[in-house]
C-alpha cells in the first residue's frame, strides 16, 4: 500500500535585506503592464475613500477587501507566470465560492479587532486636542495596531493560496511569519517610508507608482516566507 503524505506548512526566515529583492521583483512585475497596475490601485484607492463616507459603505468596503486583495495577488501570480492580466481580474475572486465563507469571516474578525483600536485612536485624538496625551495609551495603541497587523497581514494569501479554512490556523501562521521575519519586515517598512517621502516633491503624485510597487513587493514576501513541503509518512498533519 502506498504511504500517505504529510503536508507541512513551512514558515521560512528571510535575510534582513530580503526586501531589496522583493522590490526588485515587484518592479519586474509592475513594468510588464504598468497601465493596468495603476488602474487597479486607483480603483482600490477610490473604494477606500468611498468606504469612509458612511458606516454602511465602511462595512461593505471591509467585506470586499479580502476578495479584492486576493484578486490583486492572483494578478501578481499571473504576471509572474508570463500571462496577461485584465482590469476585471481584480474582481474575479468574487465569483469563486470556495473562498467566500473564509474571506467573510476574516473580514468580520478584522473589523471586530479594529473596534478597540478605533476607540483608542479617537481617545488619543481628543487628548491631543487638549494637549494631554498619555504615553501609556500611545504605547497601548501601537502595540495593539502591530498585533492586529501581524495577525491579518498574510491572512488572505494563506486562505486563498494555501487553501486554509481554519481561522485560528490562518491567524497563527500569519503572526508566526511576521514574528520570525520581523527584521526584514522592519527594513521593508523603512524602505517603504523612504519611497513615500521621495514622492513629496511631486505632491505625492508619485504614489501612483510607489503604492503598486510596495503592495506587489509585500505579496512577494509571502512567497518567500511560506512553503509547502510534502514528505511520505504514516499520518497527514499540518505543521506551522
Amino acid at each position: 500500500m502506498d504511504k500517505q503524505f504529510k503536508v507541512k506548512l513551512i514558515i521560512r526566515r528571510a535575510p534582513a535585506l530580503a526586501s531589496l529583492n522583493w522590490l526588485k521583483q515587484s518592479w519586474a512585475v509592475f513594468r510588464q503592464q504598468p497601465a493596468i497596475w495603476i488602474q487597479l490601485f486607483v480603483t482600490l484607492g477610490a473604494i477606500a475613500v468611498i468606504s469612509q463616507v458612511h458606516p454602511f459603505t465602511a462595512v461593505i468596503g471591509i467585506l470586499l477587501n479580502p476578495f479584492l486583495t486576493a484578486g490583486l495577488y492572483k494578478s501578481v501570480v499571473a504576471v509572474q507566470q508570463k500571462r496577461t492580466i485584465r482590469y476585471t481580474d481584480l474582481f474575479a475572486v468574487l465569483k469563486e465560492p470556495a473562498c467566500r465563507a473564509v474571506f467573510i469571516r476574516i473580514a468580520a474578525l478584522n473589523m471586530l479587532a479594529s473596534i478597540p483600536l478605533s476607540s483608542l485612536a479617537q481617545l488619543l485624538l481628543e487628548q491631543q486636542q487638549q494637549q494631554a496625551v498619555e504615553l501609556s495609551l500611545v504605547l497601548l495603541f501601537v502595540a495593539g495596531f502591530v498585533l492586529v497587523w501581524m495577525i491579518f497581514a498574510y491572512a488572505v494569501a494563506i486562505a486563498y493560496f494555501l487553501q486554509e479554512q481554519r481561522l485560528l490556523a490562518i491567524m497563527q501562521a500569519s503572526f508566526i511569519a511576521c514574528w520570525r521575519n520581523i527584521t526584514p519586515l522592519v527594513v521593508f517598512g523603512l524602505l517603504s517610508l523612504l519611497l513615500i517621502m521621495l514622492t513629496m516633491p511631486t505632491f505625492f503624485i508619485g504614489l501612483i507608482l510607489v503604492v503598486p510597487l510596495l503592495n506587489i513587493a509585500f505579496f512577494i514576501s509571502f512567497n518567500e516566507f511560506f512553503a509547502l513541503q510534502v514528505k511520505p509518512t504514516d499520518e497527514a498533519v499540518l505543521e506551522v
